[in-house]
């Protein structure tokens, strides 16, 4: 064990927080992810199956290209290009995150939608939990209701009388239109 503590204590360090990397990074990230996609695409243009997944469609003319998952704009209105080429998508992905380097109004734009992005995320959260606190409460009070009802009467005898009058009501539409005839009577 002490062989093992020599050899790693030197490398310890820090774990990293999540959302530690500053925008840029972050996209720049994404843009290799999207250029891995897209040299996957390359190798095996039929089958390929990760379009969801993706800021490149093909379209008629050739491919069209988004700035990123959302609506953002790297700037002069510019958020979706059309172009003819796989390798001019490469190049407009490069040129995507080289621009994200440099243009400081790109970089607010990433970081406003960033900041968008958090706020939905933790508006869903917090919708989520109260959501189902009363879907969960919601049957536990219908259950309760049922029981009392039940309890004084022969199991037995209540699934019988249940049973009949259920098919009863499966003969009958739950609703129904007027026929014809009778509707032009009127």
């Amino acid at each position: 064990m002490a062989n093992f503590l020599e050899k790693w204590s030197s490398k310890k360090a820090e774990k990293p927080k999540a959302g530690a990397r500053n925008v840029v990074d972050t996209f720049r990230a994404r843009v290799a992810e999207q250029k891995a996609y897209l040299e996957e695409y390359e190798k095996d243009v039929a089958g390929f199956k990760k379009w969801r997944s993706t800021w490149f469609q093909r379209v008629p003319s050739g491919f069209g290209v988004t700035v990123g998952r959302d609506s953002v704009n790297a700037g002069a209105g510019l958020s979706y290009i059309v172009v003819e080429s796989v390798k001019e998508v490469a190049e407009f992905l490069d040129d995507l995150a080289h621009h994200a380097e440099k243009d400081a109004g790109f970089q607010q734009a990433l970081e406003q939608n960033r900041k968008r992005r958090v706020a939905l995320l933790n508006a869903a959260k917090s919708g989520d939990d109260t959501a189902a606190s009363k879907a969960k409460a919601k049957p536990a009070a219908k259950s309760a209701a049922a029981k009392p009802a039940a309890s004084k009467s022969s199991p037995k005898v209540t699934k019988a009388k249940a049973a009949p009058a259920a098919v009863a009501e499966a003969d009958k539409p739950k609703r129904g239109r007027k026929p014809k005839a009778d509707a032009a009577a009127e």
